[in-house]
């Protein structure tokens, strides 16, 4: 009996200790612990700067930028001085929408607002949302304090920057057969960047043939001397047509080459000739051939074999402009012009005209500026009208321009599904150009082309441009541009 008392005394006690250790070691955990707080997992911080620490906002034109380096070159636009930044892997740059982007987005020419510190470290860049852009500019004229496009005037400063695949150029480089994008803040230009540029054409040799219509790239001149000519870069044609000798040269031309084409070794060539009938319609539009007027009414015109750049022109009449391409000994064409306030109705025609402006009649071989009858389509219309019918009294009327497919099918290389339309259907009032070619003012549609390709659409003196991309689905496809 006394040996279980003992026993539980012995673990009485046992507890008791227990529970005071316990007691000790929380009382002692609390006082070594007063004042602190739980610890957190650990973030990354990003030091904020004091005032003294950076330098004011400032605009800039960006020069170059090295991803792998964290270096980043600017043009200062109030200034015009450079200034080299570096900047981390997570540094603060944003587009100009404000979405966070990387430094590899950045190119030449971008205008940016930069903040940086006195150590010249980036803290945040942005691009300009207050600078406007104008691109793939190909109408333009250019002098030494002004540049123009469709009417307005835009000024060259000494801060305005020119340049060409990354690199700076003088501002004598830039021509008006050139294609440029701007950028700049209400009429002052700040950068212009040639995307494509131009080579020469030069004429050696060529005393048989002084006086003879030469047609360079679409452009016609009349050959004195040994004369230099300004051509973009990429395909060109050569024409020369004297009296008694013809020449024709098919040249590729790199940016800021020149060609020499000697005229002596086409000396001994004759000159091929097509005949060639237009029909008009009013048959009292004028037809000039190459710059000039024409008598075309009901007689045949003996034109040389090549490219000839003609004009069908009538007041109330929307104009119709082509480049002719001459191959066979006879050709026959029809242009019908279209009336600017005529309504396309259901039967694809304009009060009885064709809606496709500019074919060559018959079953031959298609020309340059149009379409060819077939049996499938005797009116020469292809593609959809049923949404052009109906429309509201006073409203912007869509045109049927189809010739512009067949022109680029032709000349381009382009494919086109003539079964369905392209429409562009706004902004209405907007001149529409496809791939540099005016087609008139918005809405209008053609035959649908495949590929990828350029529409360009002008409202208000201001031009934007936008690559689209057409795959060959069987259905016809619209787009409306905002204002």
């Amino acid at each position: 009996m006394k040996s279980e008392k003992g026993i539980l005394y012995v673990l009485m006690a046992s507890s008791a200790v227990i529970v005071l250790v316990t007691v000790l070691t929380l009382f002692s955990g609390k006082e070594s612990g007063k004042g602190k707080t739980a610890a957190k997992p650990s973030t990354t911080v990003i030091p904020t700067r004091t005032v003294s620490e950076k330098n004011p906002a400032v605009f800039a034109m960006v020069c170059s930028v090295d991803s792998g380096e964290g270096k980043l070159s600017l043009r200062r636009l109030d200034e015009k001085e450079e200034l080299l930044l570096t900047y981390e892997t997570a540094a603060d740059i944003r587009d100009k929408y404000g979405s966070l982007t990387y430094s590899a987005s950045l190119k030449y020419g971008d205008i940016v607002q930069v903040e940086y510190t006195r150590g010249n470290e980036l803290i945040a860049l942005k691009k300009s949302a207050e600078h406007w852009e104008l691109r793939g500019i190909e109408d333009f004229m250019i002098s030494d304090t002004m540049l123009s496009v469709n009417g307005v005037n835009y000024r060259i400063t000494e801060r305005t920057v020119f340049y060409c695949e990354g690199e700076e150029i003088s501002p004598g480089e830039v021509k008006s057969i050139d294609r440029i994008n701007l950028c700049g803040l209400e009429s002052e230009i700040f950068s212009v960047c040639v995307t494509r540029g131009h080579g020469s054409v030069r004429l050696v040799n060529s005393e048989a043939y002084q006086g003879a219509k030469v047609t360079v790239g679409g452009e016609v001149y009349t050959l004195t001397g040994e004369p230099s000519y300004l051509v973009p870069e990429g395909e060109c044609r050569v024409t020369v047509v004297g009296e008694k000798d013809a020449a024709q040269v098919d040249l590729t031309i790199a940016r800021n080459e020149q060609k020499v084409i000697d005229l002596y070794e086409y000396g001994g060539k004759p000159t091929e000739y097509s005949t060639v009938r237009f029909h008009i319609s009013p048959f009292s539009a004028v037809l000039t051939i190459d710059g000039e007027a024409v008598d075309y009414y009901e007689q045949d015109l003996t034109l040389a074999y090549g490219e000839h750049k003609i004009t069908v022109s009538l007041g109330g009449y929307r104009s119709y402009q082509g480049l002719l391409s001459l191959s066979k000994a006879y050709q026959s064409f029809r242009i019908d012009l279209i009336e600017n306030t005529q309504t396309v109705t259901e039967t694809g025609k304009e009060d009885g005209t064709e809606a496709a402006a500019g074919r060559e009649d018959g079953a031959g071989d298609t020309g340059d500026t149009g379409e060819t009858d077939s049996s499938e389509d005797p009116g020469g219309q292809t593609g959809n009208t049923d949404d052009a019918a109906g429309q509201n009294p006073g409203t912007e009327t869509e045109r049927a321009v189809y010739w512009i497919s067949d022109a680029l099918v032709e000349t381009m290389g382009f494919a086109c599904d003539k079964a369905n339309d392209t429409r562009i259907t706004g902004p209405a009032g907007a001149e529409v150009k496809i791939e540099g070619i005016s087609i008139g003012t918005a809405p209008v549609r053609f035959g649908k082309l495949l590929g990828t390709y350029t529409i360009t659409i002008v409202k208000d003196g201001v031009a934007t441009e936008h690559v689209v991309t057409v795959s060959d689905d069987g259905v016809s496809v619209s787009f409306e541009f905002e204002d």
